[in-house]
């Protein structure tokens, strides 16, 4: 999560060398706390109060900001300038450097009813060009003949869009075929969002439950078109982010094409869902860079939510929805000195390679060439296998840590022993299989009778023992 730091007006323009220490201190802990970010506020008081500094105490704030940064290895971005009644005050992002073939990864999944324009707003983010209002931007991200031909997901889809130090999106789809490197993209982001793209349709819904479960979304994008409102699968999802604990903000589209009333009322019926005793949500309607920056810093907490609207016709307000992506971190912070544990998303038979596997690490740190235990099989056994090679975003890397998705290449082992659900874990964890297991199981809402022989999906990521 990013946090927001408010400092004491006089702390930063000349500090002691004991203030300084533990100044850094502080930096240290709050980049950890999130997650290798955080938001510093300079000319406000550690009780909210906006005091303001003259030109010159916030040029020095800023040089003991930028100084002790540079100790730390981080980026010192401004954010945004306001004038007070005593002065200045500024925002600034503080953004942990990483590596070469390295970068922070959040993950968004993407909910929402079916035609709410999921597609076209990835489609419109990621190629960095506007729809035509007729399926231009969508069609560059699906992924089979079907959906193209009916203009709806079916599949987990999976898209990308990278920010550099500086905040700017370094997505350059290329100038022939219009598809994007993502090689090129990770060697120059500092940040990557991973936009994990869900089917609306209710038919769907066992393929959307695997892609919020599966893949460990650090946040949920909840999509409502203007024109629809409430209707369909939208508050069906919305149940499903709020029973795994997922944070959720809202994007309105269409609203270009929406009648005025119309928006309003959906926007009415919106926060009344988001307030009501199910929710408990704040709702925050983002209108200008200093609601981005307020609920950017506040978000963690899941109570508040924001909502945009955006239009993908005109791009009205993708400005926002991009800059508050920018200021998303990942909710939970890794040790890598715990035990390695992968969790299969997907299988691959690759000429030339051979057996790849893609999906989440969920904690500890994955090398080249490391022996891990893939499990469990039909009989309930663990099998030693080696990592051949290791892939993040189709970049080359030479390890992956807890939080990251990656693909592996495995060695001496056939596509078909290998299904999705299955983990690689390290042999330190010693692992046993279970063939049963008892659960009481809360039923949030359902349209329909459960009766015997009806068929449930389950998923069950992981157990711990007593």
């Amino acid at each position: 999560m990013t946090v927001l730091i408010p400092i004491l007006e006089l702390v930063l323009v000349s500090p002691t060398s004991e203030q300084y220490d533990s100044l850094l201190r502080q930096m240290w802990e709050r980049m950890d706390e999130g997650c290798g970010e955080t938001i510093y506020v300079i000319g406000q008081g550690s009780d909210g109060t906006e005091y303001g500094l003259s030109e010159a105490d916030m040029e020095a704030s800023y040089a003991t900001v930028k100084s002790m940064a540079e100790q730390i290895e981080a980026d010192v971005i401004l954010l945004r300038e306001r004038q007070e009644a005593g002065g200045r005050v500024r925002d600034y992002l503080v953004r942990k450097r990483v590596g070469d073939n390295d970068f922070l990864e959040v993950r968004v999944a993407v909910v929402g009813n079916v035609d709410a324009g999921k597609s076209t707003l990835l489609g419109v983010l990621t190629h960095g060009e506007l729809d035509n209002g007729r399926g231009f931007a969508r069609q560059k991200l699906f992924r089979h003949k079907h959906e193209i031909e009916s203009g709806r997901t079916s599949s987990v889809g999976n898209d990308i869009l990278g920010f550099d130090s500086e905040g700017n999106v370094v997505n350059k789809p290329d100038s022939h075929g219009g598809s994007l490197e993502w090689t090129k993209i990770c060697e120059k982001s500092t940040k990557v969002i991973t936009f994990i793209d869900l089917a609306g349709h209710e038919k769907y819904l066992k393929t959307t439950v695997f892609g919020m479960t599966g893949h460990l979304p650090d946040f949920c994008m909840l999509m409502v078109g203007s024109n629809a409102g409430i209707v369909g699968m939208t508050k069906e999802h919305l149940g499903l982010a709020l029973a795994l604990n997922v944070p959720v903000f809202v994007v309105v589209t269409k609203i270009d094409m929406c009648p005025a009333n119309i928006l309003q009322e959906t926007l009415k019926l919106l926060q009344r869902l988001l307030k009501s005793p199910g929710c408990r949500k704040i709702p925050v309607l983002v209108q200008s860079k200093d609601d981005v920056i307020v609920t950017a810093s506040n978000f963690s907490s899941e109570r508040m939510c924001p909502i945009f609207q955006i239009s993908n016709v005109t791009g009205e307000n993708l400005d926002l929805l991009k800059m508050f992506l920018n200021l998303l971190s990942p909710r939970t912070s890794y040790r890598e000195e715990e035990p390695a544990e992968f969790q299969i998303d997907d299988t691959y038979s690759v000429p030339g390679v051979g057996t790849v596997v893609s999906g989440t690490t969920l904690r500890g740190l994955i090398k080249l060439n490391d022996t891990l235990l893939l499990g469990p099989d039909p009989l309930g056994n663990f099998l030693s296998i080696a990592v051949k090679s290791i892939h993040r975003k189709r970049m080359p890397v030479k390890e992956v840590r807890g939080g990251q998705t990656a693909s592996f290449a495995l060695k001496k082992i056939k596509r078909s022993s290998i299904r999705k659900g299955m983990v690689m874990v390290s042999p330190r964890l010693n692992p046993q299989a279970s063939w049963e297991f008892e659960a009481e199981i809360l039923v949030l809402h359902h349209p329909t009778t459960i009766s015997p022989r009806y068929q449930a999906m389950g998923r069950c990521l992981k157990a711990l023992p007593a």
